[in-house]
C-alpha cells in the first residue's frame, strides 16, 4: 500500500509547479495611450493598419523605396508588413442583407436567400459545375505594418510620425493598431478558429499585461518537422478547435518579381484552379543595413574583384567580371542614395486541417510558383517560423535565429519593396449585387457608389454569358433599396421580375408617350424645392423645365429628321415652336400643336421652307397620323410605381426608334419626379440599340443631352447589348457607350475577334486574353465579368443562389414552361417554384436543406 503522506506531499508539490504557457513567448506587456507605443519585453513598437491596394505601378514602387531609405538603419530597428486573408466576412454579408431587405416581402426573401448562400459559400466555397480542383470562396484581405526597436521611445515616435505622413502621401490610408487590434491579430495567428465567420475583437484589460490576456488558457501546440498542430477552446464555445499551421519560406530569390504582380500570389487569373484555398498570413520582415558599413564592404569587394579581373586569375573566376559590374552599380546607387541594402525574411502561414493540409500546401506553392516565387516548407523550423512572424518578435531575438537558420535574404531596398504584401484586390463594400473578385475578395457592385464620374452603364455579353441574370440582379438590388427602375424590354425577359416585385408590365397596346403630360408636376416639384437645386458643370443653377424642354426638342427633332441633321437655325425654330405650344396648351400639348406652331413661325418668316419642312415631316406623329395615339395620348407612366417594364416587341420597326427616344425623355422626367436626387434611379435598355437605325448628329446629340440630363437628376441609363461590337454599329449606340463611365464586359460571342482586329487598342492584350477565357455560364455554373468604373478595372465572378437563379432565369425552355403554368392560372410565385423544381430539382432541394439548417441555427442562437 502506498504511503498516503508521501502521495499527499507529491500532490502539493505538483500543484506548486510553474507550468510553461505559450503566452510567455509573447513579448507584449503594456500600451502607452499617449504615444500609441507598445512596451514589450525587450523592445518598443507601434503598428499601423493599412488600406490594401488594388494594384501598383512603378511610381508607387519608387515612392515606397524612398520611404524605406529614410527609415532608421541598423540592428536596433525592425520593420514588418503583414497581409491576412480569411473567410470572416459574415458582418459584411449581413450588412448588405439588411440593406437589401428594407422593402420586406419578396425583396426580403431575395436578400435572405442570397445572404445565407453567401455565408455558406464563404466557408465552403461556391457550388460550380467545374471539378473539385476549382475552389471559389469569399475572403477579405487586411494589411498591417509593425515597427519595433530597442532604441529610445523618442526615436520611435519620430519614425512613427514620419511613416504616417509618408504613407498618406503615397495614397495608403492607415489607422493606429490599438491593443485590441494587436491582441486580435496575434490570436488569429496562434488561436486560429476556422469556424469563426466574422471578426471578433479581443477583450483588453489595461491593468494586466497584454501577453497574458491574448490567447486561450488551454492553448496547446504540437511541433512537427513540417507543420504545427494547435488546439484551443474559443471563449464563445465549449468545443475545442484544431488547426494545422504550415509555414512556407522563400526557396530562393526570383530573377524578376514586381509589386504589381503580388496579387497573383493570392490567386491566378489565368489558371483559376491556382489560389490560396485556405486562410493565410503573409509576413515580410526586413532590416535596413547601415549604409556606411555596406559602402565599405562593397568598396573592399570591388577592389578585390578588380585585381582578379585585371589579372590572369579572371580565367579561373569567369563570373568575376559580371560581379564587378554589379558591385559598381551598387556602389553608384548607394553613393547617390537611390537605394540601400536590406535583409529580409518572408514567411507564408497556411491555416488548414489535417485532411486538407497536403492539398492546400501543394496548391499554394503552385500558385506562388506561377506568380514567380518559389516557396518551400520551413522544415525543422516550423515553431520558429510560427513565432518569429509575430509583431515585434524579431526585435526580441528572433532575427538572429532566422539568420542562423539561413532564412534571411539580402537585397536592395528597391527590390524589398516588390515583396511587400500590401497589394491584394479591389474591394467595394457599398452594398448591392455581390460580385466577388476573381481573387476571391468579397465585393459588391453599386453603380451609384463605384468611383465612376457618372452612373451610366454599358453592359455587353454574348449568348450564354449570363448578362440577363446579372442585369436583373442589378435592377432588383436598386429596387430593393427603395430605388426606381424602368426597363425597356425586348422579348419579355423582365416580365417575371417586374410582376414578382409588384411592378407594372406594359405592352405596346398600353404605351402612350406624350412628352408634355407631366410637365406641370415638374413645375410643382421645382417650386416646392423637393428635389433640390440642379447645377450645370460650372455650378450654375439650371431650371429643370429648361432641361426637359431641351430633351423634348431633341426628341421631336429626331422624329422629324431621322436620317439627316437639322440646321442650327431649324433647331432654334423647333425649340421656339415647342415653347409656344406648351405655353398655350400646357400638359394638353400634342405633336399637332407643335406642328401648328411651326407652320405659324414659317408664315411669320415669309413662308420659310426650312421651318415648314420640319412641320410637314411630323405628319405621321400627329393625332391623325399613323402613330398618332402613341405620341399624343397622355403618358401612362406613373412616377409612384417603383419598377416599370415596357415591352417593345409589337411596335412596328419604323417607329421603334422614336419610341425608344420618347421613352428616354419620359423616364428622365420620371427621375426628376422621384422626389430626391439621392434616390437610386435606373433605366435599363435591353438589346434596344439594334433597333435604332440611322446615324446623324441630331440623334447623337439627343443621346448626349439625355445622358447629361439623367446625370443631373441623379439617375442612370444602363444599355445592354449582345456584344461589344453592337455599341459601334451606329452613332446612337456609340454615344451611349461614350456617355457611360461604367463598362461591364461579360463573355463575348463570335464577333469579338473581328472587333479586336478593327479596334486593337480598345482592350489591352491582358484584358483581351481574360475576356476570351471567360467560360459559358451554363458550363461553369457562374458568370465572369470585367468591370471598368472610372479609372478602376477589375475582374469578377457572379454567383446566384439556386432560388434566385430560378427566379431570374430566361432560359427558353424554363421560360416557356413557366408561362404555360401562368396561363393555366397558376399564381406567379408558385409557377416559378414549380419550374425551378422541374428543371433544377436537385439544386433546389439542397438549397432548401441549407436554408433549413441556417434557420434552425438562428433559432438556437438568436
Amino acid at each position: 500500500m502506498r504511503n498516503a503522506f508521501s502521495d499527499l506531499a507529491g500532490f502539493v508539490k505538483s500543484s506548486k509547479d510553474s507550468n510553461y504557457h505559450i503566452h510567455r513567448e509573447l513579448p507584449y506587456r503594456f500600451y502607452d495611450d499617449t504615444t500609441g507605443i507598445f512596451e514589450n519585453h525587450h523592445s518598443l513598437g507601434f503598428g499601423l493598419s493599412l488600406s490594401v491596394l488594388g494594384g501598383a505601378n512603378d511610381d508607387l514602387v519608387s515612392s515606397l523605396n524612398a520611404i524605406i531609405c529614410t527609415l532608421p538603419e541598423g540592428d536596433k530597428w525592425d520593420y514588418q508588413f503583414v497581409l491576412v486573408g480569411n473567410n470572416q466576412v459574415a458582418d459584411l454579408i449581413k450588412q448588405n442583407t439588411q440593406a437589401m431587405a428594407i422593402r420586406g416581402g419578396i425583396c426580403e426573401q431575395f436578400a435572405t436567400n442570397q445572404g445565407i448562400y453567401a455565408q455558406h459559400s464563404a466557408q465552403q466555397g461556391f457550388s460550380t459545375r467545374l471539378n473539385k480542383a476549382y475552389h471559389y470562396d469569399l475572403k477579405d484581405y487586411n494589411a498591417c505594418l509593425f515597427v519595433s526597436t530597442t532604441d529610445s521611445k523618442v526615436a520611435l515616435q519620430e519614425a512613427k510620425d514620419m511613416l504616417a505622413a509618408e504613407l498618406t502621401q503615397c495614397g495608403i490610408n492607415h489607422t493606429p493598431v490599438t491593443p485590441v487590434a494587436l491582441m486580435t491579430h496575434v490570436r488569429e495567428h496562434l488561436n486560429f478558429n476556422r469556424h469563426q465567420d466574422r471578426p471578433l475583437p479581443a477583450t483588453y484589460n489595461e491593468f494586466e499585461t497584454i501577453n497574458t490576456q491574448t490567447l486561450s488558457p488551454d492553448s496547446e501546440y504540437l511541433l512537427n518537422r513540417t507543420y504545427v498542430d494547435t488546439r484551443h477552446t474559443p471563449l464563445d464555445s465549449d468545443d475545442a478547435v484544431r488547426t494545422r499551421i504550415v509555414n512556407l519560406g522563400l526557396a530562393r530569390l526570383p530573377n524578376d518579381f514586381r509589386l504589381y504582380g503580388f496579387s497573383n500570389c493570392l490567386a491566378s487569373l489565368k489558371r483559376t484552379a491556382n489560389s490560396l484555398q485556405c486562410p493565410h498570413r503573409i509576413s515580410v520582415h526586413f532590416r535596413v543595413e547601415p549604409s556606411g558599413e555596406q559602402i565599405t564592404q562593397n568598396d573592399s569587394k570591388i577592389q578585390s574583384l578588380t585585381k582578379i579581373v585585371e589579372s590572369k586569375m579572371r580565367l579561373l573566376v569567369p563570373s568575376a567580371e559580371e560581379e564587378l559590374k554589379e558591385r559598381k552599380e551598387l556602389q553608384h546607387g548607394l553613393m547617390h542614395q537611390e537605394y540601400k541594402v536590406a535583409t529580409m525574411v518572408m514567411t507564408v502561414s497556411l491555416y488548414t486541417t489535417e485532411d486538407k493540409a497536403r492539398t492546400h500546401t501543394t496548391v499554394a506553392t503552385s500558385t506562388f510558383r506561377e506568380a514567380g516565387l518559389n516557396l518551400v516548407r520551413t522544415n525543422m523550423l516550423q515553431g520558429q517560423s510560427t513565432l518569429s512572424t509575430l509583431p515585434f518578435a524579431m526585435s526580441e531575438g528572433y532575427f538572429e535565429d532566422c539568420k542562423k537558420a539561413a532564412r534571411t535574404r539580402t537585397m536592395k531596398t528597391s527590390n524589398v519593396v516588390n515583396f511587400l504584401p500590401i497589394v491584394a484586390e479591389y474591394k467595394n463594400f457599398s452594398g448591392g449585387v455581390m460580385v466577388p473578385t476573381m481573387r476571391h475578395q468579397i465585393s459588391y457592385f453599386d453603380p451609384f457608389n463605384c468611383g465612376s464620374d457618372n452612373y451610366n452603364i454599358a453592359i455587353t455579353g454574348g449568348s450564354g454569358a449570363g448578362k440577363s441574370v446579372f442585369t436583373q440582379l442589378i435592377a432588383q438590388a436598386i429596387h430593393a433599396r427603395s430605388g426606381k427602375v424602368w426597363i425597356l424590354d425586348k422579348g419579355s425577359s423582365y416580365k417575371k421580375l417586374t410582376l414578382m416585385l409588384g411592378g407594372t408590365y406594359m405592352t405596346h397596346e398600353s404605351i402612350f408617350l406624350n412628352p408634355f403630360t407631366h410637365l406641370d408636376k415638374i413645375e410643382e416639384a421645382r417650386d416646392a424645392g423637393t428635389f433640390g437645386d440642379i447645377t450645370d458643370d460650372d455650378g450654375n443653377i439650371v431650371d429643370p423645365i429648361a432641361l426637359v424642354l431641351d430633351n423634348i426638342t431633341g426628341l421631336i427633332g429626331s422624329m422629324a429628321s431621322p436620317r439627316e441633321e437639322l440646321e442650327t437655325y431649324q433647331e432654334a425654330m423647333l425649340g421656339d415652336a415647342i415653347l409656344i405650344a406648351w405655353k398655350k396648351m400646357g400638359t394638353q400639348t400634342r405633336i399637332d400643336d407643335v406642328q401648328d406652331a411651326l407652320y405659324a413661325l414659317a408664315k411669320e418668316k415669309n413662308d420659310d421652307r426650312r421651318i415648314s419642312d420640319i412641320a410637314a415631316q411630323l405628319n405621321k406623329y400627329c393625332s391623325a397620323g399613323v402613330y398618332g395615339d402613341v405620341f399624343n395620348k397622355p403618358s401612362q407612366l406613373d412616377p409612384t410605381i417603383h419598377i416599370t417594364t415596357l415591352e417593345l416587341d409589337g411596335f412596328a420597326d419604323a417607329v421603334k426608334r422614336p419610341v425608344i427616344f420618347a421613352l428616354m425623355v419620359a423616364i428622365n422626367q420620371q427621375m426628376y419626379l422621384s422626389g430626391s436626387r439621392s434616390t437610386p434611379k435606373m433605366c435599363i435598355i435591353e438589346e434596344a440599340w439594334s433597333m435604332m437605325g440611322g446615324a446623324n448628329a441630331q440623334a447623337r446629340e439627343f443621346i448626349n443631352t439625355g445622358y447629361r440630363t439623367v446625370r443631373k437628376f441623379g439617375g442612370s441609363f444602363c444599355t445592354v447589348t449582345q456584344g461589344i461590337e453592337d455599341f459601334f454599329l451606329n452613332e446612337e449606340a456609340r454615344a451611349a457607350f461614350n456617355n457611360s463611365d461604367i463598362h461591364i464586359t461579360l463573355r463575348q460571342g463570335e464577333g469579338f475577334e473581328k472587333f479586336i482586329k478593327e479596334n486593337p487598342k480598345h482592350f489591352s492584350p491582358y484584358e483581351q486574353n481574360m475576356i476570351k477565357n471567360f467560360p459559358r455560364a451554363q458550363d461553369a455554373g457562374h458568370s465572369c465579368a470585367m468591370i471598368k468604373a472610372g479609372s478602376y478595372t477589375s475582374f469578377h465572378r457572379i454567383f446566384a443562389d439556386p432560388w434566385s437563379r430560378s427566379m431570374l432565369s430566361t432560359e427558353p425552355h424554363e421560360f416557356e414552361y413557366c408561362e404555360t403554368l401562368i396561363n393555366q392560372g397558376t399564381p406567379l410565385l408558385d409557377a416559378i417554384e414549380k419550374t425551378a423544381m422541374h428543371f433544377n430539382g436537385e439544386a433546389m432541394s439542397e438549397f432548401a436543406a441549407l436554408l433549413a439548417t441556417y434557420s434552425a441555427r438562428q433559432e438556437s442562437h438568436p
